[in-house]
């Protein structure tokens, strides 16, 4: 007799901007999660998303709260706001997936943390680029030795529309007066690498030091230096304040969704002049990661060569991220990025403000 396959997992979410729209795609591919119920600020926001997933409309986080049973409440809010949605979610007894960064203060990281731990909830950490399937497999390249001992990891992100076209994220997500900036910024942005370093080496970060945007100021040129233990070191470098320097011919056509340098959306199949990349340098070769067009390249000695992938590439790797937040909750096993996580690429990223 067959067995019948488990009812799929009930999941809310609370905040629609954005990032929220690559997470609805997860919905229209897997038939293990069902989106039950969603909620923001803005109703047309809401209107629309619920007419789409059938799901129960809320502008009153609270209200969803007590009014539904999920499995796991997604808060994909402005990182100012995650503290008191996680604490209210997790008080309420579901389980927590919380956006990057998991704060704009240590504090209110670790109070994130606490809140889950007494209510004895899972908390999942917010961190797609591990899911991407280029990085992925350029940290498997890394683990086997493929390249020797990693020296070097770099990411820069440089052009944008000018400083007349500058656009910071709203107080909301940052306050004025602390760190900030735009989507490509190192705040908003750079936290994805300031956690992909070390779980690519296997060697945390020691010290970091460098230059932050500040919410609400000028534009400025943002750069990150971290020192690992293992002595490979990490520089991010941003500017969306200008723009691109790129040349005829340069590029690839993309395999994957992504964000431009200016924060619009690039594609799958169409042309990228100047796809994001992250170079890893080491002591028997190197790999170019270009981990939203979906491309790995090697170099040991005799040139690029390209490696073979598998998996969903972008926006594809957020249904992958969901799928393996279901899977530990149907196993009761430990979230594979944790809040301890999140509270350790903002504990380094907050070293530059310092």
């Amino acid at each position: 007799m067959t067995q019948a396959a488990p009812a799929p997992m009930k999941v809310a979410m609370i905040g629609l901007g954005g990032v929220a729209q690559a997470h609805l795609q997860a919905f229209e591919v897997l038939d293990t999660l069902d989106l039950v119920a969603v909620c923001d600020v803005r109703a047309e926001a809401v209107d629309e998303v619920s007419s789409r997933f059938r799901a129960g409309a809320y502008t009153d986080y609270n209200r969803l709260l007590a009014s539904e049973s999920v499995d796991l409440v997604m808060v994909l809010t402005p990182a100012s706001t995650h503290r008191s949605i996680v604490e209210a979610v997790a008080a309420a007894g579901f389980h927590v997936f919380c956006e990057k960064p998991i704060a704009v203060t240590l504090e209110d990281g670790e109070a994130i943390v606490a809140a889950c731990e007494a209510a004895g909830v899972k908390l999942f950490y917010g961190s797609c680029y591990r899911y991407l399937p280029a990085v992925v497999k350029a940290r498997e390249l890394i683990q086997s030795g493929a390249i020797g001992e990693v020296q070097l990891l770099t990411e820069q992100v440089i052009g944008g529309n000018g400083a007349a076209g500058y656009r910071q994220l709203a107080p909301i997500h940052y306050p004025l007066g602390g760190p900030g900036g735009p989507g490509m910024g190192l705040v908003d942005h750079g936290v994805h690498l300031v956690d992909i370093f070390p779980w690519l080496t296997g060697s945390e970060i020691v010290s970091a030091q460098g230059i932050g945007q500040i919410s609400g100021e000028a534009p400025i040129t943002e750069t990150m230096h971290m020192q690992l233990a293992n002595g490979a070191v990490g520089h991010l470098l941003y500017n969306a304040a200008t723009y691109s320097s790129g040349v005829p011919n340069e590029g690839m056509f993309s395999g994957g969704q992504g964000y431009l340098s200016d924060s619009s959306v690039a594609e799958a199949g169409g042309w990228e002049s100047e796809p994001g990349s992250i170079s890893v340098y080491g002591t028997q070769g190197s790999l170019r990661v270009f981990h939203y067009t979906n491309a790995l390249f090697i170099n040991n000695g005799d040139g690029p060569q390209q490696v073979a992938l598998t998996g969903r590439p972008a926006f594809g790797h957020f249904a992958t991220q969901l799928e393996d937040c279901a899977a530990v909750i149907a196993a009761d096993g430990t979230p594979s990025i944790t809040g301890e996580d999140g509270i350790r690429a903002l504990a380094a990223m907050l070293q530059v403000y310092s």
